[in-house]
């Protein structure tokens, strides 16, 4: 498949065009980007940051370069970036555009959801081994390149304000939702953030973000490195087990009829304590509130982008971003309900 400005991307990594397929990765609900065949091979990834979302690309690069050297061991396979001609580590374009060039893992995949216990453990213990590994850096060397990325109470303002001013239409439909929306976020006020250690996290730990070898269906290593900044152990926990919990998937309209599935959340948490990962007495006992908590957010902010006219996630049909927002909102509701289920069965597993 031909893409011009991928194509011209690659020639400042001293990739010619001659010989060179370009795919697009139709994954993925922010940056662009391109799997990189030479002579039907895959070889590369390459991705176009988008800079609306990522306004200060340069932090995030260098939180990204920053950690690939310890992202590396025994269980946790390395990604790694290729260089431009110039040897810096992402291109810059003369009209903004900002690009960065991985090499491609051989035999590797993702997934957008899954049924399968077996993945759900290697999930869970990928994101512990991942911890284990960031920690060897201190939290003060990272930028926080997005402020406020997890902030509860910033992004219930931002769905105020987009009730206020979005689209009249959408917030008539969104009704039902922004008061579900209003409930859950009362419940997390309780959460003592501010007593949990502050980590390295990645901070979009979703099943998608995370590759796998396709012959053995063995847990690799994280991708989609955007979000590398200090944030709270429950933040990745939580974001990984809500999409293990819900087996129709994100976009799936939810309702409270909807349902969650335990055994994948055991076989999760079973992959989580494997790791080996040492967790604070605090952090443990609050850790499972993280899955209810990153549903809300994520369902937040999906709502937020459909009543001001999905300017943020990439949508393929109307009313995706709303079915994304009832999903998420639905399956928090439910993860909320069964939090002590979640807890005894998390304590058990380990």
């Amino acid at each position: 498949m031909l893409n011009t400005k991928a194509l011209e991307a690659l020639s400042h990594f001293g990739i010619p065009g001659a010989d060179i397929r370009v795919e697009t990765i139709p994954q993925g609900l922010i940056n662009d980007s391109y799997r990189v065949f030479s002579e039907g091979v895959p070889v590369f990834v390459l991705q176009r940051i988008n800079t609306r979302v990522f306004p200060s690309p340069d932090l995030l690069m260098e939180n990204i370069s920053r950690l690939l050297p310890v992202l590396e061991g025994a269980g946790y396979a390395g990604l790694t970036l290729a260089p431009t001609s110039a040897g810096t580590s992402w291109l810059e374009q003369a009209d903004g555009e900002v690009w960065r060039l991985f090499r491609y893992i051989p035999g590797s995949y993702t997934m957008e959801s899954t049924q399968d216990p077996q993945i759900a453990r290697e999930a869970g213990r990928v994101i512990g081994r991942f911890h284990q590994l960031v920690s060897r850096v201190p939290v003060s060397e990272m930028h926080t390149s997005l402020k406020g990325f997890h902030d509860l109470e910033l992004r219930s303002q931002q769905l105020k304000k987009a009730v206020e001013t979005g689209i009249n239409e959408r917030v008539d439909r969104a009704g039902p939702l922004l008061e579900l929306a209003g409930r859950l976020v009362g419940l997390f006020k309780e959460i003592p953030l501010a007593s949990f250690p502050l980590r390295i996290c990645h901070n979009d730990t979703k099943l998608s973000n995370i590759l796998f070898q396709r012959d053995t269906a063995k847990g690799l290593c994280l991708i989609d490195l955007d979000t590398l900044m200090p944030g709270y152990l429950l933040y990745d926990f939580g974001d990984a087990a809500r999409i293990l919990l819900s087996p129709e998937g994100e976009t799936h309209a939810s309702s409270a009829e909807g349902t969650i599935s335990l055994p994948m959340f055991q076989a999760f948490a079973e992959g989580w304590h494997s790791s080996g990962l040492a967790m604070g007495t605090l952090e443990a006992r609050w850790l499972c509130h993280g899955v209810p908590l990153m549903s809300t957010l994520h369902g937040i902010r999906a709502l937020t982008d459909f009543l001001t006219g999905d300017r943020y996630y990439h949508t393929t049909y109307p009313g995706q971003n709303l079915d994304r927002a009832s999903s998420m909102l639905g399956s928090a509701s439910l993860a909320a309900e069964r939090l002590p289920e979640l807890q005894r069965i998390f304590e058990k597993s380990g």
